[in-house]
Protein backbone atom coordinates (compact mmCIF):
# COMPACT_ATOMS: atom_id res chain seq x y z
CA UNK A 1 0.00 0.00 0.00
CA UNK A 2 1.29 3.67 -0.95
CA UNK A 3 2.05 5.98 2.27
CA UNK A 4 -0.46 8.21 2.20
CA UNK A 5 -3.21 5.65 1.68
CA UNK A 6 -1.85 3.37 5.06
CA UNK A 7 -1.44 6.64 7.08
CA UNK A 8 -4.88 7.51 6.52
CA UNK A 9 -6.15 4.64 7.05
CA UNK A 10 -4.17 3.41 10.38
CA UNK A 11 -5.32 7.27 11.68
CA UNK A 12 -8.83 6.61 10.69
CA UNK A 13 -8.76 9.56 9.01
CA UNK A 14 -12.51 10.11 7.34
CA UNK A 15 -15.46 11.92 6.69
CA UNK A 16 -18.42 11.76 8.92
CA UNK A 17 -21.05 14.08 7.79
CA UNK A 18 -21.72 15.76 4.64
CA UNK A 19 -23.88 18.30 4.19
CA UNK A 20 -24.83 20.74 0.65
CA UNK A 21 -24.98 24.34 1.00
CA UNK A 22 -26.86 26.91 -1.12
CA UNK A 23 -25.11 30.38 -0.42
CA UNK A 24 -27.94 33.23 -1.12
CA UNK A 25 -27.03 35.28 2.30
CA UNK A 26 -23.53 35.33 4.94
CA UNK A 27 -23.60 31.96 6.40
CA UNK A 28 -21.78 31.46 9.87
CA UNK A 29 -19.82 27.71 9.62
CA UNK A 30 -20.21 25.61 12.74
CA UNK A 31 -17.31 25.04 15.19
CA UNK A 32 -15.69 21.93 14.17
CA UNK A 33 -12.25 20.26 14.71
CA UNK A 34 -11.81 19.39 11.26
CA UNK A 35 -13.95 20.21 8.33
CA UNK A 36 -13.40 21.47 5.28
CA UNK A 37 -15.48 24.16 2.43
CA UNK A 38 -15.14 22.71 -1.25
CA UNK A 39 -17.36 25.24 -4.07
CA UNK A 40 -19.06 22.98 -6.67
CA UNK A 41 -20.19 26.39 -8.58
CA UNK A 42 -20.03 29.61 -7.88
CA UNK A 43 -17.91 32.24 -6.11
CA UNK A 44 -17.82 33.17 -2.06
CA UNK A 45 -14.75 34.52 0.53
CA UNK A 46 -14.45 32.36 3.10
CA UNK A 47 -13.25 34.43 6.62
CA UNK A 48 -11.92 33.22 9.88
CA UNK A 49 -13.23 35.24 12.81
CA UNK A 50 -10.40 34.82 15.05
CA UNK A 51 -7.57 35.81 12.99
CA UNK A 52 -9.61 37.80 10.12
CA UNK A 53 -8.21 35.97 7.74
CA UNK A 54 -10.06 35.70 4.03
CA UNK A 55 -10.01 33.27 0.76
CA UNK A 56 -11.78 34.03 -1.96
CA UNK A 57 -13.08 30.82 -3.61
CA UNK A 58 -14.33 29.71 -6.92
CA UNK A 59 -15.81 26.72 -8.70
CA UNK A 60 -14.07 23.65 -7.49
CA UNK A 61 -11.96 25.55 -4.67
CA UNK A 62 -11.45 24.27 -1.28
CA UNK A 63 -10.32 25.15 2.01
CA UNK A 64 -9.90 22.54 4.90
CA UNK A 65 -10.06 24.07 8.66
CA UNK A 66 -8.18 22.09 11.10
CA UNK A 67 -8.15 24.29 14.14
CA UNK A 68 -12.21 24.75 14.24
CA UNK A 69 -12.15 28.55 15.17
CA UNK A 70 -15.21 30.71 13.88
CA UNK A 71 -15.84 31.33 10.32
CA UNK A 72 -18.35 32.98 7.85
CA UNK A 73 -18.68 32.72 3.91
CA UNK A 74 -19.93 35.69 2.26
CA UNK A 75 -21.29 34.99 -1.56
CA UNK A 76 -20.22 37.24 -4.33
CA UNK A 77 -21.99 40.61 -4.52
CA UNK A 78 -24.26 40.79 -7.46
CA UNK A 79 -24.50 36.67 -8.06
CA UNK A 80 -27.62 36.51 -5.57
CA UNK A 81 -30.15 34.94 -8.40
CA UNK A 82 -27.77 32.34 -8.34
CA UNK A 83 -26.48 31.45 -5.19
CA UNK A 84 -22.92 29.63 -5.09
CA UNK A 85 -23.27 25.94 -4.72
CA UNK A 86 -21.31 24.40 -1.48
CA UNK A 87 -20.46 21.20 0.37
CA UNK A 88 -19.25 20.99 3.70
CA UNK A 89 -17.36 18.07 4.94
CA UNK A 90 -16.66 17.23 8.38
CA UNK A 91 -13.80 14.34 9.30
CA UNK A 92 -12.56 12.78 12.08
CA UNK A 93 -9.17 12.58 13.45
CA UNK A 94 -7.16 12.01 16.61
CA UNK A 95 -4.83 14.81 17.14
CA UNK A 96 -3.36 13.16 20.11
CA UNK A 97 -1.50 10.23 17.68
CA UNK A 98 1.98 9.81 17.17
CA UNK A 99 1.96 10.44 13.67
CA UNK A 100 3.33 14.08 12.12
CA UNK A 101 0.16 14.33 9.93
CA UNK A 102 -2.44 14.16 12.73
CA UNK A 103 -0.09 16.38 15.23
CA UNK A 104 1.48 18.85 12.70
CA UNK A 105 -1.34 19.01 10.27
CA UNK A 106 -1.53 22.59 9.57
CA UNK A 107 -4.50 24.87 11.01
CA UNK A 108 -5.85 25.89 7.05
CA UNK A 109 -5.08 23.91 3.95
CA UNK A 110 -6.18 25.44 0.44
CA UNK A 111 -7.18 23.82 -2.53
CA UNK A 112 -6.94 26.34 -5.72
CA UNK A 113 -8.66 24.42 -8.71
CA UNK A 114 -5.70 25.87 -11.10
CA UNK A 115 -3.53 23.19 -9.83
CA UNK A 116 -5.27 20.47 -10.36
CA UNK A 117 -3.97 17.83 -12.77
CA UNK A 118 -7.28 17.16 -14.30
CA UNK A 119 -9.84 19.83 -13.23
CA UNK A 120 -12.84 17.83 -14.20
CA UNK A 121 -11.75 14.78 -12.50
CA UNK A 122 -12.39 16.07 -9.04
CA UNK A 123 -15.01 17.55 -10.60
CA UNK A 124 -16.91 14.51 -10.99
CA UNK A 125 -16.58 13.54 -7.30
CA UNK A 126 -17.75 17.20 -6.57
CA UNK A 127 -20.67 17.05 -8.67
CA UNK A 128 -21.45 12.70 -8.26
CA UNK A 129 -21.20 13.88 -4.17
CA UNK A 130 -23.87 17.14 -4.36
CA UNK A 131 -26.17 14.29 -6.43
CA UNK A 132 -25.96 11.74 -3.99
CA UNK A 133 -27.77 14.37 -1.59
CA UNK A 134 -29.87 15.72 -3.42
CA UNK A 135 -31.28 12.39 -4.61
CA UNK A 136 -30.81 10.29 -1.40
CA UNK A 137 -31.05 6.87 -2.93
CA UNK A 138 -30.53 4.03 -0.42
CA UNK A 139 -26.90 4.17 0.78
CA UNK A 140 -26.55 8.21 -0.27
CA UNK A 141 -25.09 8.62 2.94
CA UNK A 142 -22.05 5.89 2.74
CA UNK A 143 -21.49 7.29 -0.88
CA UNK A 144 -21.45 10.38 0.03
CA UNK A 145 -18.78 9.74 3.10
CA UNK A 146 -16.76 7.82 1.18
CA UNK A 147 -16.56 10.86 -2.53
CA UNK A 148 -15.61 13.41 0.32
CA UNK A 149 -12.87 10.99 1.44
CA UNK A 150 -11.30 11.23 -1.94
CA UNK A 151 -12.33 15.10 -2.35
CA UNK A 152 -10.52 15.10 1.31
CA UNK A 153 -6.99 13.19 -0.53
CA UNK A 154 -6.75 15.35 -3.71
CA UNK A 155 -6.48 18.44 -1.19
CA UNK A 156 -3.78 16.58 0.78
CA UNK A 157 -2.04 15.56 -2.50
CA UNK A 158 -2.18 19.74 -4.06
CA UNK A 159 -2.27 21.90 -0.82
CA UNK A 160 -1.01 25.37 -0.69
CA UNK A 161 -0.12 27.22 2.52
CA UNK A 162 0.24 30.61 3.34
CA UNK A 163 3.14 29.71 5.17
CA UNK A 164 6.06 26.88 4.85
CA UNK A 165 4.60 23.73 3.18
CA UNK A 166 3.62 21.10 6.24
CA UNK A 167 5.88 18.44 7.58
CA UNK A 168 5.11 14.80 6.00
CA UNK A 169 3.08 16.00 3.27
CA UNK A 170 6.27 17.40 2.01
CA UNK A 171 8.36 14.54 2.40
CA UNK A 172 5.65 12.81 -0.32
CA UNK A 173 6.64 15.43 -2.61
CA UNK A 174 10.03 14.75 -2.24
CA UNK A 175 11.62 11.36 -4.06
CA UNK A 176 13.95 10.69 -2.27
CA UNK A 177 12.56 10.87 1.01
CA UNK A 178 9.50 9.66 -0.30
CA UNK A 179 11.27 6.08 -1.25
CA UNK A 180 12.62 6.31 1.94
CA UNK A 181 9.01 6.07 4.07
CA UNK A 182 8.12 3.67 1.46
CA UNK A 183 10.57 1.21 2.25
CA UNK A 184 10.15 1.25 5.97
CA UNK A 185 5.74 0.82 5.35
CA UNK A 186 6.17 -1.99 3.14
CA UNK A 187 9.44 -3.89 5.80
CA UNK A 188 8.32 -3.16 9.03
CA UNK A 189 9.56 -5.87 10.34
CA UNK A 190 13.26 -5.65 9.23
CA UNK A 191 15.69 -3.91 11.70
CA UNK A 192 16.16 -0.77 10.25
CA UNK A 193 19.13 1.51 10.56
CA UNK A 194 19.72 4.43 9.61
CA UNK A 195 22.94 4.07 7.61
CA UNK A 196 20.75 1.09 5.24
CA UNK A 197 18.04 3.79 4.70
CA UNK A 198 20.44 6.18 3.99
CA UNK A 199 23.06 4.05 1.51
CA UNK A 200 19.55 3.20 0.04
CA UNK A 201 19.11 6.68 -0.64
CA UNK A 202 22.27 7.75 -1.84
CA UNK A 203 22.97 10.25 0.78
CA UNK A 204 25.62 10.17 4.08
CA UNK A 205 24.14 9.16 7.28
CA UNK A 206 23.91 12.68 8.41
CA UNK A 207 22.23 14.37 5.19
CA UNK A 208 19.75 11.88 5.22
CA UNK A 209 18.89 11.76 8.57
CA UNK A 210 18.63 15.65 8.66
CA UNK A 211 16.78 15.84 5.32
CA UNK A 212 14.34 13.09 6.88
CA UNK A 213 13.62 15.02 10.09
CA UNK A 214 13.53 18.00 8.13
CA UNK A 215 10.87 17.23 5.49
CA UNK A 216 8.89 14.21 7.85
CA UNK A 217 8.75 16.12 11.38
CA UNK A 218 10.36 13.80 13.16
CA UNK A 219 14.14 11.60 13.34
CA UNK A 220 14.07 8.13 11.16
CA UNK A 221 14.15 5.90 14.43
CA UNK A 222 11.36 8.09 15.96
CA UNK A 223 9.19 7.76 13.36
CA UNK A 224 9.81 4.26 12.54
CA UNK A 225 9.10 3.47 16.45
CA UNK A 226 5.87 5.13 16.61
CA UNK A 227 4.50 3.95 13.44
CA UNK A 228 5.29 0.40 14.64
CA UNK A 229 3.37 1.00 17.38
CA UNK A 230 0.12 2.47 15.27
CA UNK A 231 0.17 -0.34 13.00
CA UNK A 232 0.29 -2.48 16.29
CA UNK A 233 -2.21 -0.44 17.62
CA UNK A 234 -4.78 -1.11 14.63
CA UNK A 235 -4.30 -4.48 13.94
CA UNK A 236 -4.97 -5.16 18.16
CA UNK A 237 -7.97 -3.44 17.46
CA UNK A 238 -9.11 -4.87 14.09
CA UNK A 239 -8.41 -8.46 14.33
CA UNK A 240 -7.76 -11.81 17.14
CA UNK A 241 -4.04 -12.05 16.20
CA UNK A 242 -2.44 -13.31 19.11
CA UNK A 243 0.02 -10.10 20.93
CA UNK A 244 2.82 -12.29 20.51
CA UNK A 245 1.93 -12.22 16.56
CA UNK A 246 1.63 -8.53 16.39
CA UNK A 247 4.57 -8.43 18.08
CA UNK A 248 6.55 -10.20 15.77
CA UNK A 249 4.95 -7.38 12.58
CA UNK A 250 6.13 -4.70 14.45
CA UNK A 251 9.50 -5.93 14.20
CA UNK A 252 10.33 -7.28 18.37
CA UNK A 253 11.35 -10.34 19.05
CA UNK A 254 9.48 -10.57 22.38
CA UNK A 255 5.91 -9.96 23.50
CA UNK A 256 7.28 -8.53 26.95
CA UNK A 257 9.51 -5.89 25.22
CA UNK A 258 6.76 -5.20 22.59
CA UNK A 259 4.75 -4.37 25.71
CA UNK A 260 7.13 -2.08 27.19
CA UNK A 261 7.52 0.00 24.26
CA UNK A 262 3.28 -0.31 23.38
CA UNK A 263 3.20 1.00 27.22
CA UNK A 264 5.64 4.10 26.73
CA UNK A 265 3.88 5.12 23.46
CA UNK A 266 -0.25 4.68 24.92
CA UNK A 267 0.03 4.61 28.18
CA UNK A 268 -1.12 1.15 28.47
CA UNK A 269 -0.88 -2.49 27.85
CA UNK A 270 -1.68 -3.82 24.86
CA UNK A 271 -4.23 -6.82 26.14
CA UNK A 272 -6.74 -3.66 27.26
CA UNK A 273 -7.32 -3.10 23.58
CA UNK A 274 -9.34 -6.57 23.03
Amino acid sequence: MDVLSEVLEVLDLKCTSVDPVRLRDIHTGRDESLQAWFVVSGGCTLKCMDDDAGYKLRSLDGVLLADGGRHELRPDSGKASSPARLLRCVYALDRALPHPLARHLPGRLLLRSRDLTDESEFGRAAWLLEGELINARPGFDHVARRLADIMLVEMLRRCQLDGPEPVFLAALSEPVIHAALQRIHDRLDRPWRVPDLAKSAGLSTRAFTERFHHRVGEPPLRYIRFWRMLKARRELRGTTAPIKAVAAHAGYESAAGFGRAFRRVFGRAPSTLR
